[in-house]
């Protein structure tokens, strides 16, 4: 079979298989069949074997992980002290609870890297305490969506450790690359609801608090905060690999609450340890069937083709990243990260090399703009769950979707454009992982 050929049976049928409703994975381990059933030379077998070679990976055990120590701090309380904690620190401020989502957004992505889990903690808190103070449901839907998507960014992140994973880069350092852009979003969305509730007259909502209550909140909210330091401080002490933070990060909240919290009871620990077990048998029947699908590409070298006509559009660093960016945001869409990563950055990756493009912006570009998809439709799924809880149509928040979606995009270019932002830290605290 021709490379044109094999090609137009993969595209065309992975969009004939969503179209129809096939969820993503078996769209891509349906298309890729049929190929394979085409293809005299290669035998069904490889299906299975390459499923296998795709989850097969130190660095993916890291997922289970901070999957399990995110759905467990959702369930000890851990979320209404991060609530509290935000409050005592930004809740003065004009706007105050829409701070307080971002960041609570902010410290929770600090220690669970899971924007899923963010979006049902906070929002289930948060929207309805701001539709109260006179928000909007659709801008706190919105806020609450875009908020979420720093928890894919501040460490310890589950798409950096599948990025890492899919080129071959330290997970650690992508880590500690994530920090300032992370907090660059933070205090870009803390801007814009600043300006929202100037322009509808909403004040600020922190409450007041005696002395020792505002010592005990802060003591509650700073304890699960030290979950961040066994992660990132294991790390770079040289002590764990990312996979090894995230088993000790995940046996650190159990401590945390069986004797701090004291709300953690064996059925909690089996019911969180299911739940994770399911949700990380979903990521990695994505990322087993998205290894199949590049293998055939790579077989058929298309990615060769794909990289070739890459390169024709992008003749330098910034107009590189600036089209990876594109590319991108079209993927996220409707496609979940995991399997457009390992899909696509095979094809880009090599590119950066030869324009030498620092491996880890490259890294922090693609993990930013994917995710955004989660908050745009059809994929969308934080904004989804966030207009679930708001008990709003997708449409009613789209307005302050796109405004939050602007200002993301206008960071990402910034930080393309002024690398060090991106580098600095990494090269500070880890140069012999960051590289030149």
């Amino acid at each position: 079979m021709s490379p044109e050929l094999a090609l137009a049976f993969l595209l065309a049928g992975f969009v004939l298989l969503i179209a129809v409703g096939i969820p993503l994975a078996f769209a891509l381990l349906f298309a890729s069949a049929f190929v394979i059933a085409l293809e005299p030379g290669l035998d069904a077998v490889i299906i299975p074997l390459r499923i296998f070679s795709g989850i097969n990976s130190f660095v993916l055990l890291a997922i289970p992980g901070f999957m399990f120590s995110a759905f467990l701090m959702n369930r000890i309380g851990v979320t209404e002290d991060i609530v509290a904690l935000s409050d005592l620190l930004v809740g003065r401020i004009r706007g105050g609870l829409a701070h307080i989502n971002v960041v609570a957004s902010m410290l929770l992505g600090g220690v669970s890297g899971s924007s899923t889990a963010d979006v049902a903690g906070l929002g289930a808190i948060l929207i309805p305490a701001m539709s109260q103070k006179g928000y909007d449901r659709g801008f706190s839907a919105a806020i609450t969506a875009a908020s979420s998507a720093i928890g894919s960014i501040i460490p310890p992140s589950i798409l950096m450790v599948i990025y890492g994973a899919s080129a071959n880069i330290s997970v650690g350092a992508l880590f500690i690359a994530g920090y300032i852009p992370g907090i660059l979003v933070g205090l870009q969305q803390i801007v814009i609801g600043y300006w929202y509730a100037r322009r509808h007259g909403i004040g600020a909502e922190r409450q007041e608090r005696a002395p020792g209550d505002a010592l005990r909140v802060l003591l509650r909210g700073i304890v699960p905060m030290t979950t961040m330091v066994v992660i990132i401080g294991g790390i770079l002490g040289g002590i764990m690999t990312a996979t090894e933070a995230a088993a000790a990060a995940a046996a650190y909240v159990v401590l945390i609450g069986a004797f701090f919290y004291r709300t953690l009871t064996v059925q909690t620990l089996f019911e969180v340890a299911a739940e994770t077990g399911r949700l990380t048998a979903v990521v990695m029947l994505c990322v087993g069937t998205a290894t199949i699908f590049g293998w055939l590409m790579a077989y058929y070298h298309i990615i060769e083709v794909a990289g070739g006509w890459f390169e024709h559009f992008a003749t330098g660093p910034v107009t590189y990243l600036l089209f990876v960016t594109a590319v991108f945001l079209f993927l996220g869409t409707f496609m979940d990260p995991a399997p457009a990563m390992l899909v696509f950055v095979p094809v880009i990756a090599p590119i950066a090399d030869r324009l030498e493009v620092h491996p880890l912006l490259l890294g922090i570009v693609v993990v930013m703009t994917l995710s955004i998809g989660k908050i745009t439709p059809p994929y969308g799924i934080s904004l989804l769950l966030a207009c679930t809880i708001a008990e709003i149509p997708l449409a009613a928040s789209m307005r302050w979707t796109l405004v939050f979606l602007l200002a993301f995009c206008l960071l990402v270019a910034a930080l393309i454009l002024w690398p060090d932002l991106t580098l600095v830290l990494p090269r500070l605290l880890v140069p012999e992982l960051a590289g030149a």
